[in-house]
């Protein structure tokens, strides 16, 4: 009887232990190197990979997707080259000013100032100083061109802004400087006559 009572006691522990009381898997595993794969951290060493890492680089002459080159250099030839650069797309015409007047109050309006005047806050605490408003008698060689450039490389105080706007909020970014231009330069005094 002893031995009935053991050898049942011993089943019941063998068929209760066996059983998988986690509800979120099987149990049971296919193909083990499949299923719990050996993930590899980022940088990290990797033998079977041609550059020896995990990280790889992207194929030679790949383009993300989205990205729109530009060749023009960070240097002054650069920038006059900006002036006249013929890179403007068909559809800048068409954008409306305002569509970019939420990406200048994030990105733009904390130095520029909310009328495009030098006047933001960073200016009013003084932070930074000397920071150009657009009006025609401040900045009177700006184009189009020469705001995409300053976005791209920076300039003076403003570092690049290239990696924090796509191609198109760049150009609804600058149709709301050139509107803001536009303003400042209306509200302009008139120049003196020469007497």
């Amino acid at each position: 009887m002893k031995k009935g009572i053991l050898l049942t006691a011993m089943v019941a522990t063998g068929v209760i232990t066996s059983c998988n009381w986690d509800k979120t898997t099987p149990g049971y595993t296919y193909m083990d190197d499949m299923y719990r794969s050996p993930s590899l951290e980022t940088y990290q060493a990797a033998g079977n990979t041609a550059q020896g890492t995990s990280a790889q680089l992207p194929v030679e002459g790949t383009v993300a997707r989205g990205y729109v080159p530009y060749d023009l250099p960070n240097t002054n030839e650069g920038y006059e080259a900006a002036k006249n650069n013929a890179s403007v797309p068909a559809s800048f015409a068409e954008l409306d000013a305002e569509s970019g007047k939420v990406l200048y109050g994030q990105f733009c309006s904390h130095c520029h100032g909310e009328k495009g005047d030098g006047n933001g806050i960073l200016m009013q605490r003084e932070k930074i100083l000397g920071v150009p408003g657009y009006g025609a008698d401040r900045l009177p060689d700006i184009t189009p061109g020469t705001i995409y450039h300053v976005i791209m490389h920076g300039k003076n105080n403003m570092g690049s802004h290239a990696s924090q706007l796509t191609y198109d909020e760049r150009w609804k970014i600058i149709k709301y400087v050139m509107k803001l231009r536009q303003d400042q330069s209306a509200t302009a005094a008139p120049a003196e006559p020469a007497a």
